[in-house]
């Protein structure tokens, strides 16, 4: 059971606390420090949470000889069938989180969650962006337009 929920994160968005939620998850079950870090600095950034729909996220993250961060594949198989368990058990996952950091809206935290959402049939999921570019901003808010 996550601490961080996306109800926890829809709440933080109503309260305009968002980005708080955001470096509080990120520094607690997201153990992803080094994204907070920069998070912390704040940006002229487009940041929302929105419901996305999963195959507009590019990934960074896996196996594959191609991505930028590489991890074994038994352990990335691994955790997604955690997550996709977790998803069975009726728990929703806490939101993804997506950056526009390398020009490309991509995502920085949730790589795997994304992967078990849409092995369990999602085609959407909730996501938190931090995006600077205005072209990237339209492309963001040109595909919440089309769900």
């Amino acid at each position: 059971m996550y601490k961080f929920t996306l109800e926890s994160a829809l709440k933080a968005k109503e309260q305009k606390k968002l980005h708080q939620w955001v470096i509080n998850y990120l520094n607690d079950e997201g153990k992803n420090e080094s994204l907070s870090k920069i998070l912390k600095k704040k940006g002229d950034y487009l940041l929302d949470l929105f419901e996305y729909p999963l195959d507009k996220l590019k990934r960074v993250m896996g196996y594959e000889k191609d991505m930028k961060f590489r991890e074994d594949r038994n352990k990335w198989e691994r955790r997604i069938k955690n997550f996709i368990k977790c998803i069975k058990n009726g728990e929703t996952l806490p939101p993804i989180i997506a950056t526009d950091f390398w020009d490309e809206i991509h995502i920085s935290d949730g790589t795997h969650r994304s992967e078990a959402l849409k092995r369990a049939g999602y085609k959407k999921y909730w996501t938190i962006f931090y995006i600077k570019d205005e072209s990237n901003k339209q492309e963001v808010l040109s595909n919440i337009s089309q769900i």
